[in-house]
């Protein structure tokens, strides 16, 4: 949706409810130090620009709404040097109104075009309700062995399959499925598997499964 506008760059931090320290969950074109930058303590706790955004969550705030953001050290010496020109950052927030994640949108012209900030705004909702869902599957922090589970529970296998697919013992599965709900405090697979299917993390399994996708038994 945002990649046929005018953005240049996006990037979506995670937004610790703990300590207010962001995480990247996504970066598309930003060059490694600008997207670096995003989680340093110099921006997330003391760059007066991103304080006043978060306390106008529900407004898109361009450069030129932030006062004397262009010639602060962001825009002279984050920004600009990447051939950066304008953008915004968007608060997302849960239903519950917490701050989930930050939405950082570049571009390389002077100003944000009306198409740009109208698809923002559309967008908004869908992207609040993926921020939360990547967020849910952060603070779970599923091991490798849960992810190829849950890969094939999103799939529809059984857990007699699945034991099988990656041959496991069956209770070995059953208490890697229980897991996964505690961790994603899902009530049922079909929930779990509706979270992945949404998060779009997770790859079909048919190329992660022994045998597939891969030339078995070939030097």
């Amino acid at each position: 949706m945002l990649r046929s506008t005018q953005a240049s760059a996006i990037g979506l931090m995670a937004v610790s409810a703990e300590d207010g320290s962001h995480r990247e969950m996504l970066n598309l074109e930003y060059p490694p130090e600008t997207a670096r930058h995003h989680t340093t303590a110099r921006y997330t706790r003391h760059c007066d620009a991103l304080k006043f955004v978060f306390r106008r969550p529900e407004t898109l705030h361009c450069w030129e709404d932030i006062p004397r953001f262009r010639e602060s050290y962001e825009a002279q010496s984050v920004y600009g040097p990447a051939g950066f020109r304008n953008g915004t950052s968007i608060v997302l927030q849960s239903p519950a109104g917490l701050d989930v994640a930050l939405l950082h949108v570049s571009v390389r012209d002077p100003l944000i075009d009306a198409e740009t900030k109208a698809a923002l705004v559309a967008a908004r909702p869908v992207l609040t309700e993926w921020a939360v869902t990547l967020a849910r599957f952060d603070a779970a922090r599923l091991s490798a062995r849960e992810g190829q589970v849950l890969a094939l529970i999103r799939d529809g296998l059984s857990n007699a399959q699945i034991a099988e697919e990656l041959v496991l013992a069956p209770r070995t599965v059953t208490t890697h499925v229980e897991s996964i709900l505690r961790k994603l405090s899902a009530s049922n697979r079909t929930e779990a598997a509706v979270l992945a299917e949404r998060c779009g993390l997770l790859r079909s399994s048919t190329e992660e499964r022994p045998g597939h996708g891969r030339n078995v038994g070939r030097k």
